[in-house]
């Protein structure tokens, strides 16, 4: 019976290291989704501010 505890003592531990590993892998993909909807965000951003700016300028007759 003590070979048997051992052994789901031992399953539990790398029960409890997958998890841990599964919840680590889990936050860095939520950080790389994040950090590339801020990106995205941003290049959005300065990509209307340019065509804003454009707009400005061709309002008052400067683009040609």
């Amino acid at each position: 019976m003590a070979i048997n505890s051992e052994v789901a003592m031992g399953n539990e531990d790398e029960m409890a290291r997958a998890v841990a590993q599964g919840l680590h892998q889990y936050e860095h993909e939520r950080r790389e989704e994040a950090r590339r909807r801020y990106l995205k965000q941003a290049w959005l951003g300065i990509g209307a501010g340019v065509i804003f700016l454009l707009a400005v300028l061709a309002s008052f007759g400067k683009l040609g």
